[in-house]
């Protein structure tokens, strides 16, 4: 984990740092796309496989803008499980998501991109945040959920990088691990 040499008081001083500077990443209007990697990211892939990872998720905030379930769920594996959750159950979380929210978006900064080509997967360290405006109360975009340096575990499958969940190296205990469900 990041910032592992501090002591606890510390990170939670930089994540609280960390935190309140991320409306102004979100909220920087065009200046960022939905999908970045930082300037000082570690990447361990090739350009393809690059390429590839950040167009599954510019897919996702297109399906996203558009309330496209069917392209929503393309994006991941169907071998996808998390804590539990697998492919069917998510695709009710994100039909859930549509039917209470409007105007939704995405924001994916990396900060690690590790790609095992022998493996055929990738491990992408990001922060992000998932938005909408609730269809009940139109008072402007909420948070519906965020992460930070959380690790999005993806496949390749036919020459398309989905997301599988967690990593599926570490059975089904995950303990001390982020809680991400949807990317």
């Amino acid at each position: 984990m990041l910032f592992t040499q501090f002591g606890r008081k510390t990170r939670r001083m930089i994540r609280g740092c960390v935190l309140s500077l991320l409306p102004l990443l979100f909220f920087a209007g065009t200046a960022f796309s939905a999908t970045d990697i930082t300037s000082n990211a570690k990447i361990v892939a090739d350009k393809k496989s690059l390429n590839g990872i950040l167009i599954t998720f510019q897919e996702a905030e297109k399906n996203l803008k558009k309330e496209r379930l069917p392209g929503i769920m393309a994006l991941y594996s169907g071998r996808y499980e998390n804590r539990g959750i697998n492919k069917t159950t998510l695709k009710a979380v994100w039909q859930d998501i549509f039917t209470r929210y409007d105007q939704l978006s995405s924001r994916h900064l990396f900060s690690k991109i590790i790609v095992d080509q022998k493996k055929g997967t990738a491990q992408v360290t990001c922060t992000g945040a998932l938005f909408g405006t609730s269809i009940l109360q139109k008072t402007g975009s909420l948070s519906i959920d965020h992460w930070f340096e959380a690790i999005h575990y993806l496949v390749l499958e036919k020459g398309q990088w989905k997301i599988i969940g967690h990593d599926p190296a570490a059975g089904s205990s995950s303990f001390g691990s982020a809680i991400h469900l949807l990317f």
